[in-house]
């Protein structure tokens, strides 16, 4: 066992690593314990890469606030000879706020630069010595850090819904929950990595995330009596892991599956209200912000899986008959729907079944209501099962997907090779925009 190899597997799974690479360590944390199918998966990465990726491997996150913080204590030591301390997280950072605002006697959402601001006796009276001008300054300056900490939390939920969208609940592991537990590591990070594969330019579907090498490696699981169920439970909610689990750790992962639904409906109701989707055809259309609406739509999507999954698990599925709000239509590209069409194909059975229902922001808000016999009824109506399609029921993760090598894309669009992708990517190749041929001399000049 290689607690540097398991510690590796943790830290990727908040990154987006190939699932050739993460396979590679997989080989590492077992050993020779390790299943023939992880070397195969690795050396097919060896064989396909050029040593490198023009694809990021780790989302990007929210921008932090070191510079404003840096900022704000510089000139409370320079004009008011204070020491501030630094601040790190989301409490530091208020905390930091509320002291900075004390200093200069302003209160917390107060930033009209008109109406809010001390006049010369009310400077006074606060103990403030300070030119009008310096303390305009720190006024301005107070402002822009209210509004910088609304964008960054805002920015640390949308980052932590991304994650979810992809591999579900994987990102409240800790370090601990794996450690000294290669197989459960093994496991969690290298299907977390099969879940975070981006999506192809297709009509054929996506790749399935439960591959042979996730079976492998969860059959070694049920071999092991230190396999952590729990952790598992986080990624792979199948049935028969959730019966593993105590009914402490359901009712955990219960109750934070529907706190992600809360927090989602929230930002669902936001997004529709702001950029006007068409909730009839989901296409997009110009003005449309479709990858915060797909990444909210994922996050709420792979939570009420969760959710149905745990529900089930502790054996209240009679609450479906009064709450079962339904899954949210990701925004489909225009280029794509044409696509469907040409081929002969139509509206995805699932719009018109998300067409009828209640929208879930309306029903988790008690504006509205959605129940497991709706849902049945009106895929009934559109030839939809609605227990294989996920509408009434959990997904089954039974079936077993075939190992396909990680493509490198341009916007959906697979590029053999790293460095015309770069290059492609550069152009805004496949990108629906018009391509910036007058860079094409300078980017050749630079390569």
């Amino acid at each position: 066992m290689s607690t540097e190899a398991i510690n590796w597997l943790y830290y990727s799974l908040a990154k987006r690593d190939t699932p050739e690479t993460v396979a590679a360590k997989v080989c590492d944390a077992l050993g020779g314990a390790a299943p023939s199918e992880a070397k195969r998966v690795a050396a097919a990465g060896t064989r396909k890469r050029f040593g490198w990726s023009s694809m990021p491997s780790r989302f990007r996150g929210a921008d932090r606030m070191d510079k404003q913080v840096a900022k704000a204590r510089e000139l409370a030591e320079l004009f008011l000879k204070q020491d501030l301390p630094g601040a790190d997280d989301i409490a530091e950072l208020d905390a930091f706020i509320d002291q900075f605002n004390a200093l200069i006697g302003k209160s917390r959402d107060q930033n009209s630069f008109r109406y809010a601001r001390l006049d010369r006796k009310a400077r006074a009276d606060w103990g403030l010595t300070l030119s009008r001008r310096r303390y305009d300054k720190l006024f301005r300056l107070a402002a822009r850090l209210e509004k910088r900490l609304v964008r960054y939390k805002r920015s640390l939920q949308t980052h932590e819904l991304v994650l979810i969208s992809k591999t579900g609940l994987v990102a409240d592991l800790k370090l601990a929950d794996l450690e000294g537990k290669p197989w459960t590591a093994s496991f969690v990070a290298y299907l977390s990595a099969r879940m975070k594969l981006r999506s192809e330019f297709t009509i054929a579907g996506q790749q399935r995330a439960f591959d042979k090498l996730s079976a492998k490696l969860l059959e070694g699981c049920e071999k092991r009596e230190d396999a952590n169920w729990f952790a598992i439970a986080h990624v792979f909610p199948r049935e028969d892991v959730l019966a593993r689990l105590t009914d402490a750790e359901k009712g955990a992962l219960l109750g934070r599956s529907y706190g992600v639904l809360t927090r989602t409906a929230q930002k669902l109701e936001e997004a529709f209200e702001k950029s006007g989707i068409n909730l009839e055809t989901m296409v997009v259309k110009r003005g449309n912000d479709s990858s915060t609406w797909n990444t909210f739509a994922g996050a709420w999507n792979r939570a009420r899986d969760f959710w149905i999954a745990l529900v089930t698990a502790v054996g209240m599925t009679r609450s479906f008959d009064a709450l079962l709000p339904g899954k949210v239509m990701r925004l489909m590209a225009a280029d794509v729907a044409l696509w469907h069409r040409v081929t002969g194909g139509g509206v995805h059975p699932d719009t018109l079944v998300w067409r009828e229902l209640p929208k879930p922001w309306l029903v988790l808000a008690g504006k509205a209501v959605c129940t497991k016999d709706m849902i049945d009824n009106v895929c009934a109506r559109h030839s939809v099962d609605p227990i294989k399609s996920g509408w009434s029921a959990a997904r089954a993760r039974t079936a077993i997907a075939d190992f396909r090598p990680t493509p490198e894309l341009v916007h959906g669009v697979s590029v053999e090779n790293p460095y015309l992708a770069h290059f492609l990517r550069k152009l805004g190749a496949f990108s629906g925009k018009e391509l910036k041929l007058d860079q094409i001399q300078q980017i050749l000049d630079v390569t």
